[in-house]
């Protein structure tokens, strides 16, 4: 399976966390199925946990069990796994050390991505520490992920949004929220302004109200510290809910605006 696409490393922080096992080692093999990732890359899971590289491809296979396990196998041969202390400044040597190891085996050319998907507080810490331990230093790109809550309100979003700018640049920086990336919320602009029957309707008069229904299968699980410090109402409402209801509002010029911003 060639493919034209960069090679690169990828250092997940919290890869034995929730958002790891049901998002992003299923985004990640989409790409490598479809062919959009060099084959030459490698990802490395971090967090507190003493996983070997091993337990992590068992974590991995049992979240793509639905999947051709021939590739899933080939796959998982690509991921790596650190225990890993944000605050001690030996952990981020030891992960520098890890990837330049990484990089000479798959010859990649110092390409790191860094995906935050941990607990928040530690954004800022991981960004200050990855620069000052010269992780970012390399011969090729670095891009530093984050999701979603930033911060939990106006004056830590500032201190963190100053942290991660002391180490990296701006075009470095994606503060995404996953959620957007769902394919009804994805449609819902078709729907609204290219269906002949709902755009001239959908306007205060013809609709009286909107009602918002978040429908979970999934319970709070293992998640349990998350939502003691942040609360569901900080995890859903104030994001995706509105999120939600904002793009059932906005005009066709404000989408327009938000899409291209």
């Amino acid at each position: 399976m060639e493919s034209n696409y960069p090679k690169t490393t990828m250092v997940i922080f919290g890869a034995t966390g929730d958002l790891a096992k049901r998002k992003l080692f299923p985004s990640i093999f989409r790409l490598f199925k479809a062919g959009k990732i060099s084959n030459e890359f490698a990802v490395v899971g971090v967090a507190r946990r003493e996983w070997s590289d091993e337990t992590l491809r068992e974590v991995i296979t049992e979240s793509l069990k639905n999947e051709d396990p021939n590739l899933v196998e080939e796959f998982c041969t690509h991921f790596y796994y650190l225990a890993f202390d944000v605050t001690n400044n030996e952990s981020y040597k030891k992960l520098d050390d890890m990837l330049t190891k990484l990089e000479e085996k798959y010859h990649i050319p110092g390409n790191r991505i860094f995906y935050m998907a941990m607990s928040p507080q530690y954004f800022g810490t991981i960004a200050v520490n990855l620069k000052q331990e010269k992780v970012t230093e390399t011969n090729g790109w670095t891009r530093l992920m984050i999701e979603k809550p930033f911060g939990h309100d106006l004056p830590s979003a500032q201190k963190l949004n100053k942290q991660i700018r002391e180490a990296f640049s701006e075009n470095e920086i994606y503060r995404i929220d996953h959620y957007l990336g769902k394919e009804m919320v994805q449609n819902i602009e078709v729907i609204r302004f290219a269906n002949a029957i709902f755009e001239p309707l959908w306007n205060n008069q013809y609709i009286s109200n909107v009602q918002v229904t978040s429908s979970e299968v999934l319970g709070v699980e293992d998640r349990g510290g998350y939502y003691e410090h942040s609360g569901a109402l900080r995890d859903m409402v104030q994001n995706h809910m509105l999120q939600m209801v904002s793009l059932l509002a906005m005009d066709h010029q404000s989408f327009n605006n938000e899409r291209d911003s």
